[in-house]
């Protein structure tokens, strides 16, 4: 009698392992670091790099424990049309509590902030704040 009693929730356990693993996934691809794009390894690199292909800079601050920025890795940075259009690019991006000279000599003093810049670093654009997928797109085009 319990061998048919336990039975009838093993039918359950495919759905339910089914559901645990896929949030478990979403989970990994929310915490992803940077999302999908291709940064560069640091600062430096990114400038010898953009000067060399005489492409411009797309410069990420960060900061640890950003609610908005975790949400641009996990929205932004993962969304094809801007991993796509960040490819004129040289990507680079900026950790406030590692490179703080950076953030001060870029006055910068809220996160998320993207700057597109010439290939010297020169700023020519700003964008302030957590920016949803599709505007990004738009603004990288």
């Amino acid at each position: 009698m319990r061998i048919l009693k336990s039975s009838k929730y093993i039918g359950w356990l495919p759905l339910c392992c089914a559901l645990l693993c896929a949030g478990v996934l979403g989970a990994i691809r929310d915490n992803r670091y940077g999302g999908d794009i291709a940064w560069a390894g640091s600062y430096q690199a990114g400038v010898q790099l953009a000067q060399k292909t005489h492409r411009p800079l797309l410069i990420c601050f960060h900061a640890p424990n950003c609610g908005w920025c975790d949400k641009m890795d996990a929205e932004t940075f993962t969304d094809p049309r801007v991993v796509e259009r960040s490819k004129r690019y040289v990507c680079v991006r900026i950790e406030s509590d590692v490179d703080a000279d950076l953030v001060q000599r870029y006055g910068v003093i809220s996160f998320p902030t993207i700057l597109l810049t010439d290939p010297n670093g020169k700023s020519q654009h700003e964008i302030t704040g957590y920016i949803a997928p599709e505007s990004f797109a738009a603004a990288l085009k």
